[in-house]
């Protein structure tokens, strides 16, 4: 016993250690060791709204040496965190950046999200390290909107505006003052194709908009009655979604804007980069969380009071050969994978888009996906009962053992194993989340990896919106976990937990992950923004193209892959399902939410 404590300790002080470097390393990276300020502000808007949002304050903006101001508005079920890679690199730079949460994202009110951003750039104006003579608005997707409207607002500081993968190419803006503008375009940009068309249709819809002499050409400065344009393309894995983490947008963008509105103290060449490795550290981070939080469930079990839950690990009948792997497959990756678009879309058409009809899943983006699982759990339900149906007529009837509900001789759930379980959830969750708010609040940095996996703190709205997913995953994770099948043995009792872990890691996370991969790979493929499979026409244009639930499902193959490796390990060394199923829905219903906008 003594022996297995310490080994729990290891574990835990192993992940807590590489955390504790990732984050200083990450703090490094961001905050250019030191010489950049990175913190969080909280204002009140005309509204009453709060508006939160990350301050980048380089140690050369001064009362006396005032620097060039960015403002970086997030696309839709974003956050301020979104585009942390831009800032980074601007503030490296010599310039004071803002990234507010808007509307619900973070840890802002859901308000009027033009409204927020207005409100947020006329408090910077009031700044005296700011020079706000030649503001630059930059949005990201759904955030090009808002630069239109704070470039409409406030004229009179509001000079450049950089629109980077718009929904709509361009998003347009009517004031009598000329603008300097930068478009950053993405390849196989699925929204500007379903809006405006292929990559020709899209230059001719810039050429008519800024009364063009010739048609638009790449990477050329324009002077027109709008002021002045370029207009570039992002080739390198550029979707819609990779903005963030495309080489060609970040070096448009630092390119344009270290041209039209220099920086007095930028010493560092364009194309000296560390927002790579920024994102290797905070993958290497958000890989380490998983495992952070299987140590810590861990760890609780070697308590005498936890150590109680447990079960006489029992030796459950193997399932070999083709068939086995066969259901496994058809089940767990064929079946979930292609119903996966119709489903998650028609959802997103019954709750509605933009303003959900439901007061319980609040999150429209996550709608279609919660249907998903819902659907997919139901199949896992059909295919228990096949099951025991099966075992019954074969005159042998299943058992608690054999859904992972109780030791070999138990007949009925014991309730106080899974009440344990809840209890441990709810420690795991509290460590996580006091380590995630006291990390931003020293650094102002979190653990997020694209829009892969985002590691935020809670607010207490965005807690309780998030029970109904909490919810949702626990029933899939729990209906899925029962279903798992028991691979051969090895004869390595640590080499059989590896591989199980491994295996039910990848095929919980296949069904997306492969059809993500046929659907954006063939995109690029295409290069037009056109899909491989049509998606539902969610927003009536006319065009069935992947514009759904699919675009915000990347961080679905991290999360439930991951959390299902966490189960999968907790279950094989106490053989109990509750252990593990109920604090990783926990703690994946949180984070799921952190990551988006209550509201879209």
């Amino acid at each position: 016993m003594k022996q297995t404590t310490k080994r729990a300790v290891r574990f835990f002080a192993a992940c807590l250690a590489i955390l504790l470097v990732c984050t200083v390393v990450i703090w490094g990276l961001a905050s250019n060791w030191g010489k950049v300020d990175i913190k969080r502000i909280t204002i009140t808007g005309d509204n009453g709204s709060t508006i939160s949002s990350l301050m980048y304050v380089p140690e050369t903006a001064t009362n006396e040496n005032p620097a060039q101001v960015v403002m970086i508005f997030h696309g839709r079920s974003n956050h301020a965190h979104s585009n942390d890679t831009w800032s980074i690199e601007l503030a490296r730079r010599g310039y004071v950046v803002f990234s507010p949460d808007l509307s619900g994202g973070g840890q802002s009110d859901v308000n009027d999200r033009q409204a927020q951003a207005i409100a947020l750039t006329k408090y910077v104006t009031t700044l005296n390290y700011v020079d706000c003579s030649n503001m630059t608005v930059v949005g990201y997707s759904a955030g090009c909107g808002t630069t239109t409207f704070v470039a409409t607002a406030l004229p009179e500081y509001v000079k450049n505006v950089v629109q980077v993968m718009s929904p709509m190419l361009i998003h347009e803006i009517n004031i009598d003052t000329p603008l300097n503008w930068c478009i950053i375009k993405g390849q196989a940009d699925q929204y500007n194709y379903e809006f405006v068309g292929d990559l020709e249709a899209c230059r001719q819809r810039v050429t008519e908009y800024f009364n063009l002499p010739e048609t638009v050409e790449y990477g050329k400065d324009y002077t027109v009655d709008k002021g002045t344009l370029r207009y570039e393309m992002a080739t390198d894995f550029a979707l819609h979604q990779t903005a963030n983490v495309s080489a060609d947008t970040l070096q448009y963008l630092v390119d344009y804007i270290t041209y039209i509105n220099p920086s007095n103290t930028n010493t560092i060449a364009n194309d000296d980069m560390v927002w790579g490795w920024h994102q290797v550290v905070s993958a290497v981070a958000c890989v380490t969380m998983m495992f952070f939080l299987a140590s810590i469930i861990n760890l609780l079990m070697q308590l005498d009071f936890f150590a109680k839950a447990a079960n006489v690990v029992t030796l459950r009948t193997p399932q070999r050969g083709v068939k086995a792997w066969v259901l496994d497959v058809v089940f767990t990756i064929l079946i979930p994978a292609l119903i996966f678009i119709h489903v998650s879309a028609y959802a997103i058409k019954w709750f509605g888009d933009g303003t959900p009809a439901s007061k319980i899943l609040t999150s429209p983006n996550l709608t279609g996906i919660m249907a998903w699982l819902i659907v997919v759990a139901v199949i896992g339900v059909v295919r228990m009962v096949i099951r025991a149906h099966k075992a019954k007529a074969s005159g042998h009837p299943l058992t608690l053992s054999n859904y992972c509900l109780g030791g070999a001789d138990e007949k009925h759930i014991d309730w106080s194993k899974p009440a344990k379980g809840l209890l441990i959830g709810i420690i795991c969750a509290t460590i996580v989340f006091v380590w995630l708010g006291a990390m931003e609040q020293m650094t102002g940095i979190n653990y997020q990896v694209w829009n892969l996996s985002t590691y935020l703190p809670l607010t207490t709205d965005r807690f309780f919106r998030a029970i109904p997913y909490v919810i949702i995953i626990f029933v899939v994770m729990f209906i899925g976990n029962m279903n798992q099948r028991v691979l051969p043995s090895t004869g390595n009792e640590q080499r059989d937990l590896h591989i199980a872990v491994a295996v039910n890691t990848v095929m919980t996370a296949a069904a997306l992950a492969i059809l993500l991969i046929i659907q954006y790979g063939g995109n690029l493929a295409i290069g037009t923004g056109q899909a491989v499979f049509p998606q539902i026409d969610v927003y009536g244009t006319g065009v069935n193209t992947s514009v759904g639930s699919l675009d915000f499902a990347f961080g679905y193959c991290y999360m439930m892959g991951g959390t299902t490796g966490v189960v999968t390990y907790i279950y094989r060394k106490y053989s109990n399902i509750w252990l593990g199923v109920i604090p990783a829905a926990i703690f994946a219903g949180l984070v799921t939410l952190s990551g988006f906008t209550l509201v879209a």
